[in-house]
């Protein structure tokens, strides 16, 4: 990510009372080397781990801790016209960040509760807003925690995800806060955003199809939807009016993107028909079963004996799609295990030309932390031409990024 979208931004970052703060030291040091601006705001809490000192320091600007000073005179503050703390760092933010933390202060955000320098400036600014959490597995793993979590991401807060690991308490477990590469590259997306899809109606598939055996027993994919999902956040923050088909299992969307769940690959191909014919792209990310149970069973098939099942092929949804709707630009997904890069290019090629599509992005998923249900991915974008895009090895926001950063140079 290149070092402009950071040069000159404003990055006011709240920091709370979790032991995890110490390493904010390490981002405000990276965030300038970038070329940006850091304030900090401190809570009292935090002001008993690390020094108000270090952070003045680190940021190069005077750290704020209070609302007002304690010997104020409101009079003459007011007649003096002086800038109120919590509006003007407020209004001075390209991007809010509260790092670490607390289950705390994630809780009195989530219920409008305003009752300190940072949750007022959280409450008054309009610029894009990142929590990263950090606590004990234990508080992570709350109900309260989490619906609160669960509850801002619904609102368009964003998150970056404590990772699992060793933790300060003792403990191990999720709850360490993130890498401060991943919350860089997290802050750096979020500084990029533009509305350069705004009017464009896009339909993203994402997640596994499940085809059933019996009433109990299903055939499926590894597929966690993690890149389909990332891909629809991304076009929705961009602008876009995205329409989201993921699978029962796959992980949720963390932003209030219009969405349908499927099933098999029939139930997939009948919502896809639902939308495909108003969409300007169609991002086919879905891991969709080739095969389906011929005879499947009304009911649960007794165990203790082998079973032989036929499987017989489904609908090729890719290749179907520009056959309902010409006008749209397509693009699909093609998933290989311990392919070669040229034999990866050439098999996305191939479906490409099936499918009249207009890009493909192919992955192997043999290779470490490329596969299913990890956050990262290495991709190669093959277009009609065969010109050859390579996005490497990085977070699968990032890629999801990257990917339309392709389609929109595309569709200009």
């Amino acid at each position: 990510m290149g070092d402009s979208i950071f040069r000159d931004k404003t990055i006011v970052i709240g920091i709370t009372g979790g032991i995890a703060c110490y390493k904010v030291l390490d981002l405000i040091k990276e965030l300038r080397k970038l070329g940006s601006k850091v304030h900090a705001i401190m809570t009292e809490a935090s002001t008993h781990l690390v020094a108000t000192k270090d952070f003045e320091k680190a940021s190069g600007n005077e750290v704020q801790t209070a609302l007002f000073h304690p010997k104020i005179n409101y009079v003459e503050y007011i007649k003096k016209n002086k800038p109120i703390k919590h509006i003007s760092l407020a209004d001075m933010a390209d991007l809010f960040l509260v790092c670490p933390a607390t289950a705390n202060v994630i809780g009195k955000i989530a219920n409008g509760i305003a009752d300190d320098l940072l949750t007022t400036s959280v409450t008054a600014t309009t610029a894009p807003l990142l929590i990263c959490p950090a606590m004990n597995v234990k508080m992570w793993e709350n109900p309260i925690v989490q619906d609160n979590v669960k509850k801002l991401k619904k609102l368009n807060y964003n998150f970056v995800e404590p990772e699992y690991g060793e933790l300060a308490c003792g403990y191990k477990g999720m709850g360490r806060l993130a890498n401060i590469k991943r919350i860089i590259d997290r802050i750096g997306l979020l500084l990029k955003q533009r509305s350069d899809l705004k009017n464009k109606k896009i339909l993203v598939t994402a997640g596994a199809t499940v085809e059933e055996i019996d009433p109990v027993r299903v055939i499926t994919n590894k597929s966690s939807g993690k890149m389909g999902i990332n891909i629809a956040e991304q076009a929705f923050l961009r602008g876009a009016d995205v329409i989201l088909l993921r699978g029962y299992n796959s992980v949720e969307p963390s932003y209030s993107i219009k969405e349908e769940k499927f099933t098999t690959v029939d139930d997939l191909f009948s919502k896809v028909k639902k939308y495909i014919k108003s969409a300007d792209i169609a991002i086919h990310a879905a891991a969709v079963s080739d095969f389906a149970i011929n005879d499947k069973h009304g009911s649960k098939i007794k165990s203790g004996k082998e079973l032989h099942l036929e499987l017989v092929p489904t609908a090729k949804i890719f290749e179907r799609l520009k056959g309902i709707n010409k006008k749209l630009f397509l693009v699909g997904f093609k998933a290989e295990h311990n392919f070669s890069d040229r034999k990866l290019i050439d098999s996305a090629y191939d479906i490409l030309r099936k499918a009249d599509a207009d890009l493909v992005v192919a992955n192997d998923v043999g290779r470490a932390n490329r596969g299913f249900d990890v956050d990262t991915n290495e991709v190669f974008v093959v277009d009609k031409d065969k010109k050859v895009r390579h996005i490497r090895l990085a977070d699968k926001r990032i890629v999801a990024d990257k990917i339309l950063d392709i389609i929109i140079n595309k569709v200009k």
